[in-house]
This record gives structure tokens, sequence and C-alpha cells, in this order.
């Protein structure tokens, strides 16, 4: 048997507490002999061993009662046979809904979304416990707790509503066993709503063990049931702006099409709204990912501008707009600090590959006089502790990009296999064309930390990034010069500073683009006014003096979904059940029975009261007595 609250069982002690009170009343009296008592104590010597009898049964219910009560103020569980005899409904249900994009996804034979499906599943489900159970909803979103008085409200809740932000799986699972530690819940299920991708999974991370870790340590067992909506049919394109930037009184939007399901080649529509202005154009869709440039005159416009792409509605509606914002037209300048002179003038000139161009500039500046004040880009290679000098930069949006210092490490001939192409510095071309990363060759490296945008054959990683503040910090583990590597000959190395230079450019422009539930820095107390966009989290935002375009998070774009066998091997030991299985054996199952000792405890005080009652006299006997009492 297992307690929820075993610190209650000190209250056992108070069991003691009847036998002491018998004991100090037995002290109290003192025993004289009397001659005319003696024809009463041979009259009570006959019912002297049933008195005696009632008498430690009295005292037994007392002290039983007692520890009944503390018993179920422990609130025990009990498990195997028994268990499986007093279980019923489970004492409280959570119910965990992924609420992504990726959900909104619609069979072509159906009017409903995966997660209207999944939020209808549900609530059959938690009917079906009779309204014993208490029922509590996890969504992706915020990951909050939230009770909920029946499983019929569901449907109309605002929290099981569709949603632009990626979900955590292992996050709201973290939030579950919080709640589970929190309020003490007795026998737990777990339902779980998802549509498997795995991105929301986070199947690399080691997130996973730690969360299954906490769940195997519950004194109670708690079962995972998962509905998994793994069916995609259908055609869809999904549409992204992967950026936006001003040229000669023109906004040229890149922007990816990406296919899922049946979609295949064709022509397809495209619309680009600016600011209310609507033009639509075809565009050639030959399937899979394709990406392309539109440019959209903006006139007289020379200020700050915000807009979206549209493409027609087909199988997931939540794809098919993007949002963007773009500033007015700016002086990009980038600042290099360098110790080493050879890297400081490759890097310099990589920053700012043509110097006639009036828009563009960099310049070298020391460790101790950097003027911030109207930079995009920081290039740091100093062993000067950059953290003071940029906080405030990077906390307004700044970019800033780490090379190494020192010697680093030597004796290999690395190569960089694994890159992201699909989005970043080092993504593929507008007109598909790789950038030549696999051709790199590092003679010394150093140790950088943050996520990996690209990595060596042995898994070190080669650039990341890592997010401060509204700003962004990269770091690349080797050096533009030939003792190092050869990533100074400039096919990878001018792309990717230009990139980060324009991502930096965006906080001169005052605009944030961001994807939804991403960390911007914008303080809480700040007026969002939304400027595009429907009944959602994605749009575009008037934050104060910035324009903010939030769009659904790159990874909801990926089709990839994880195997029944490999979430099994997520939740390692934890009890885990697809809804469309056979119910498990019940062998294991463990049901709280706190409620059978409070009636074990009625009933003991029942039977102390009957057994105090006093002993009715006979009719016969009494007028015996009073007879005999009249001759006396």
């Amino acid at each position: 048997m297992i307690f929820l609250q075993p610190l209650v069982l000190w209250g056992l002690a108070l069991v003691a507490v009847p036998v002491v009170i018998h004991l100090l009343n037995r002290m109290r009296y003192r025993s004289l002999d009397w001659a005319a008592m003696s024809f009463l104590l041979a009259a009570s010597r006959r019912s002297r061993r049933s008195a005696k009898l009632r008498h430690w049964l009295v005292l037994a219910c007392r002290a039983l009662a007692i520890a009944a009560l503390v018993l179920a103020m422990a609130r025990p569980l009990v498990g195997g046979w028994l268990g499986w005899a007093l279980s019923g409904a489970p004492d409280t249900v959570l119910l965990l809904l992924d609420r992504s994009p990726s959900m909104e996804w619609r069979e072509a034979a159906s009017a409903r979304s995966k997660r209207e499906v999944a939020v209808a599943r549900l609530t059959e489900a938690a009917r079906a416990t009779g309204g014993a159970s208490r029922l509590v909803l996890i969504e992706s979103a915020t990951r909050r707790p939230q009770e909920i008085s029946s499983a019929g409200v569901l449907p109309e809740l605002t929290a099981t509503a569709a949603s632009d932000a990626a979900a955590d799986i292992p996050a709201m699972l973290d939030a579950a066993v919080d709640y589970i530690t929190a309020n003490q819940c007795g026998r737990t299920e777990v339902w779980l709503a998802s549509d498997l991708q795995a991105s929301n999974w986070s199947a690399t991370q080691s997130r996973w063990a730690a969360v299954t870790a906490r769940l195997g340590a519950l004194p109670q067992e708690v079962r995972v049931r998962l509905l998994a909506l793994r069916d995609s049919g259908g055609e869809n394109v999904a549409v992204r702006v992967t950026g936006v930037r001003r040229q000669k009184g023109e906004a040229v939007v890149e922007l990816e099409l990406a296919g899922g399901g049946a979609a295949g080649a064709g022509t397809r529509p495209l619309s680009v709204v600016l600011e209310g202005a609507r033009s639509l154009v075809d565009v050639a869709y030959a399937g899979g990912t394709v990406r392309l440039s539109q440019r959209v005159g903006l006139g007289d416009h020379p200020g700050r501008g915000w807009g979206w792409v549209e493409v027609p509605p087909d199988a997931n509606p939540r794809d098919n707009v993007s949002y963007f914002a773009f500033g007015a037209e700016t002086h990009l300048k980038s600042v290099v600090v360098a110790d080493d002179d050879g890297a400081g003038k490759v890097l310099q000139l990589a920053a700012a590959p043509a110097p006639a161009q009036l828009n563009q500039s960099s310049v070298r500046a020391s460790a101790g006089n950097v003027d911030l004040q109207d930079v995009a880009l920081v290039i740091w290679q100093s062993a000067a502790d950059p953290a003071k000098s940029l906080e405030t930069f990077l906390g307004e949006g700044g970019v800033v990009v780490r090379f190494p210092v020192g010697e680093g490490e030597t004796g290999g001939r690395w190569r960089v296999p694994t890159w992201n192409r699909g989005d970043g510095v080092l993504a593929d071309a507008r007109d598909g064309v790789e950038l030549p990363v696999a051709e790199l060759e590092v003679k010394r490296r150093t140790a950088i930390e943050g996520f990996a945008l690209a990595m060596f054959a042995d898994g070190q990683p080669f650039v990341t990034r890592q997010a401060v503040g509204r700003g962004m910090v990269y770091a690349v583990a080797t050096l533009p010069v030939a003792e190092w590597s050869n990533l100074g000959e400039g096919p990878v190395l001018v792309p990717m500073l230009q990139r980060m230079l324009l991502e930096g450019g965006a906080r001169l422009g005052q605009v944030v683009s961001a994807a939804v539930g991403e960390p911007l820095g914008i303080g809480g107390d700040e007026v969002w006014t939304r400027l595009a966009g429907q009944a959602s989290e994605a749009g575009v935002f008037q934050v104060g003096g910035r324009l903010v375009a939030l769009n659904r998070p790159v990874e909801e774009d990926a089709g990839e979904r994880l195997a029944e066998a490999r979430v099994r091997e997520l939740f390692g030991g934890v009890p885990v059940r697809f809804f469309d299985e056979q119910t498990a054996a019940t062998a294991r199952l463990s049901s709280e029975v706190w409620r059978w000792f409070l009636v074990a405890m009625l009933v003991l005080l029942v039977t102390e009261a009957v057994l105090t009652l006093p002993s009715r006299v006979p009719a016969g006997a009494a007028t015996r007595g009073a007879a005999a009492e009249g001759a006396g």
C-alpha cells in the first residue's frame, strides 16, 4: 500500500488516546470491602466475562476509528487484484491537446480538422467517465492547467481553438507532472491528442529521459493514452515569407512554396498584399519546395511597410498566409573588432563586398571604442569580453557573430557535411543552388555553444546561433585564414555575413520578424495593435514604435511524423496505450481507497455507540427487586 500523504501517518499515535483515558479512569477509583455488597458481587459474577468483552470491544472500536480517520487522510493507494476490484473511473484525467498549425489539416472527405476531431474524441471519452473524474485541460499554446466543469464544454473553449504556436510535447508532459504533484492527484490518466509531428515531439532531445523519469517516480501509477491523428490526405501547399528588402523603390519579397500530400505540378495563383493593396500573380509550381521572389512597387512610400502573401484554401488553411514587415531604407553598417589582422581584413571585405554601395559599409574598430548607434552587425574576433558593451545592442535586436580567438584544436582535416539548407544564414540561394559548405576544409577549430546550424562530420558544431534579448548571437568554429580553413575564399563566408547583416538591419528600421511563441524581448506593458491577420496569433502588429510580423514556426511546415514504435520508445517504461487499442490488463492498476477507510470509521463509531447503550432490565426482575426492598 502506498500513501499520497505519508506525513499524516504520524497521526496514528492518536490511537493511544482512548487507551490512556481508560487507564486514567481506572486510577480514579479505590476498592473498599463492604459486607452489604457481597450479595451483589455474587450476582454479577456470572456476567463479568461478557462485560469485560464488551468493554474491550468499545475500546477497540474507538482506537480503530481514530486509526481509520488518519489512514483516510493519508490517502492510501492499493494495487493488484484489490486495486482492480475497487477501481472505477480515474480520479483525474489530464487532457493534453496539440493545437499547433499542423493540427489544422483537413481530410478531403471531412470538413473537420485534426484538432476538431481530437476535441470531439476527447469529449466523447471524457463523458464515458460519467462525471466521476476531475478533468484538467493542458493545451500546447500556453501549457497552463485549466480545470473544466464537464466534458461538454470542451468544444466551446477558446483554449481548444486553432493556434499558430508550435507544440512542445515534453514540456506539456512536464506541466502534467507538475499538476499531479502539486494537487496530490490519486489514480490519474493522461490523454494526449497529437498528429505525431516530429518537430513537436523533439524526439532527438534528451529531455524525454527526464520526463519519463518524473512520471515513473510518482507514487501512483500514471497511464498515458494517446490519440494519434496520423492521416494527412488531400492536397496542400504552404507559403512562407523568408525575407523582404527594399530595392530601388520596390519591396522584394522572398518566399517559399512547399507542397504536402498530393500537391503536384501546375500553376498556382499567389496574392501579395501590401498594406491593403492586393496584387495577384500566377506562379509556376512543380511540386516539392520552390523559392521565388516577388517585387511590389512602393511608389512614394519611403517609410516602413507591412503586408502578407497568400495562396488559395487547401487541406490546411493555417499555412496559406505568411506575414511580413520591412523598415525604412537605411544604411547597413557592420563593425569588425578583430585581434588577428589578417582575419579582420577578410571579415571586413566579406561584410561589405561592394564598398561603393551607398547603403552598406564595413569599418574596423577596437574593442574599447565601438559606437553601435547605427550598426546592424558586429563581427567580434577579440579576447576582450563583449558581454557588457553589446548588452544594449543585442537587447534592441542587433546581430553579433563571434569568431575564435587563440590557438584552437589542431590535428585534423574536418569537413562540414551537415547544415540547415532550408532556413537561416546557410540556406540555399533563391534559385535553389546550395552554398558550397561541404567543400570547406577546416584545419583548426574551437568548441562553440548554441543551436547548431551546421556540424562537422564528428558531430561538433561549425556554426551556432543563440537568441539574446531581441537580438541574435552567432558563433563560427574557425577563422577565415589559411592557417585555420578555406572559409576565407568567400562562397560561404560572404552570403553568410550578408544575411546576418540584413537580419541586423531590421533593428534600425524598428521591425521585428519572429515565430509565434518565440521570445521577443518586448515589455509586457506594451500595447499591441493588430494591423493584419484574423483571430489568430499570427499577423502584423504595431507595438510602440515597432512593426512586429509574427508567423507560424518554420518547423510546422515539415511533414515528418513519428512511428508508433518510436513513440513507445520515447515513453520507456511508462504505460502508454493508443486509443484504438484494446484495454490492457488491469493487474497493476492502482486505486485510491480513502473512502473505504471513512466508511470503516463510521461503522466502528456506530458499533461503539451500540455497545455503550445501557442494558434493558426485565420487568419481572425489577418487580422482584422492589419487593425484596419492601420486605427488608
